[in-house]
């Protein structure tokens, strides 16, 4: 009997939580809704930015092998990526059309990556989330974490220690 008690007081204390906890739950925005998001955004550019600027301006043409791309290549593909992504949320067909990989200093590249990550987070926060959208995001923060990465591996193969993961 006093198994019964206890199993029904917790039953019923278990269903009051779950009410209380369903119904003040907060609902999902249906303007904006990306704000969740800035703290991985604002981490991802940063880290982004810290791992080109390890690397030294001299070792920019540094590339393990004839099949892959340098550093600076790297980068460019890195800031190029961004903007692109940026165009392709908000135009439709947008074309990619990187140019020469090859084409810009460190510093070139430092600043172009900053504005590019500053544009295309800016966007984001601002726009009305929806699915296809957050699927985009999702996707660029992929394809920049897997850049991110090889030039990380570059950075390994110099002997230099890349910055610590955010």
């Amino acid at each position: 009997m006093k198994t019964n008690t206890k199993f029904s007081a917790l039953t019923v204390v278990l269903l009051l939580t779950t009410t209380v906890l369903l119904t003040s739950m907060k609902p999902v925005e249906e303007k904006g809704g990306y704000d969740w998001m800035k703290g991985r955004l604002d981490a991802a550019k940063s880290f982004t930015i810290e791992v080109l600027k390890a690397m030294p301006e001299d070792d920019y043409d540094y590339k393990p092998n004839d099949d892959q791309r340098t550093f600076a290549a790297q980068a460019y593909h890195i800031a190029y990526s961004v903007e692109y992504f940026h165009k392709a949320f908000s135009q439709p067909n947008a074309a990619w059309q990187p140019g020469d990989e090859n084409s810009k200093s460190k510093e070139e590249l430092l600043k172009w990556a900053e504005a590019k990550f500053d544009e295309m987070h800016a966007f984001i926060l601002a726009s009305d989330a929806n699915d296809q959208l957050t699927a985009g995001i999702l996707y660029y923060l992929d394809h920049n974490s897997h850049h991110r990465g090889q030039v990380v591996t570059y950075l390994r193969m110099k002997g230099i220690k890349p910055p610590v993961y955010k």
